[in-house]
């Protein structure tokens, strides 16, 4: 689920909280034949253990640190792990009638990837005991933990997510630094780490500050350089070496880049060699 449409979601839609419930399994316990409640949508935490947990079908591998959203009235079957008991809260809300059409997302199952935090925890445990409290403060209280929680879980899944395109671009950047000889492009290095292009332009550039385009040329510029400084290989042979087939072309862009051309460069460079 991409952060960015979930948090626009529950930043318009009208959300309310309705109630919540824990539920345990044994191992390898097995529950089927049920459905989501109608009318509302479901936030599944599990608390302990791990399980097969399915919607309509699609199987999500639950255990602490992720969140799955339900829809409402959906076959439901888990399958508790074989190794340890089960224990899962399932936060129920719901929207406006009017609402269920413009927000497709209420009707939907997905994971959301939080990590492990303990204030998720907490917020479902205080959601708990609100809700057996008697009397109107209770409810008014159940109502901000809710929020709590939806806050909670956002800005763990963001930060997750943060986390995650850290280590990728890191990684991104490795196989650049290891492939710039080939002929290597964006849209490569986007299909090698199964990132849709455009996305992982906007990745690569928030974890670096600049385009991958630009960043792959000024890497192969950059070597182009030591080469011509140090290496007597023709500058179409270290043209193929930097991944430019095209020897005019790479002439064009070191000399963008540089402000001259290759073999001014190699000349600059070692009259100033010679001089020192």
């Amino acid at each position: 689920m991409d952060i960015k449409h979930l948090i626009d979601y529950y930043a318009h839609a009208s959300v309310s909280f309705t109630d919540v419930f824990t539920n345990k399994m044994k191992p390898g316990q097995i529950d089927i034949g049920r459905t989501t409640a109608p009318g509302k949508c479901g936030l599944v935490v599990p608390l302990a253990g791990s399980a097969i947990f399915s919607f309509n079908g699609i199987s999500y591998a639950m255990e602490p640190g992720m969140v799955v959203h339900a829809g409402p009235q959906m076959p439901i079957e888990i399958k508790a792990s074989d190794d340890k008991e089960w224990e899962y809260a399932v936060v129920h809300y719901q929207l406006p009638p009017e609402e269920s059409t413009l927000y497709p997302l209420s009707t939907q199952h997905f994971i959301i990837n939080t990590g492990y935090h303990t204030k998720i925890i907490d917020y479902v445990q205080q959601l708990i005991e609100s809700q057996a409290m008697p009397g109107n403060m209770s409810v008014f209280k159940a109502k901000t933990l809710f929020m709590n929680l939806l806050e909670a879980t956002l800005v763990s899944a963001k930060v997750k997510v943060l986390d995650t395109a850290s280590d990728q671009m890191e990684q991104a950047l490795q196989y650049i630094h290891e492939n710039y000889a080939t002929q290597l492009s964006v849209s490569k290095i986007a299909e090698e780490f199964g990132v849709e292009r455009r996305r992982f332009a906007y990745l690569f550039e928030q974890h670096t500050g600049m385009n991958p385009s630009v960043y792959l040329t000024e890497y192969r510029i950059r070597r182009a350089k030591e080469l011509l400084k140090f290496d007597d290989s023709p500058v179409a042979e270290i043209a193929e070496c930097v991944g430019y087939a095209d020897c005019f072309y790479f002439s064009r862009v070191f000399k963008k880049y540089t402000g001259m051309s290759p073999t001014i460069y190699r000349k600059t460079m070692l009259e100033e060699s010679n001089y020192v």
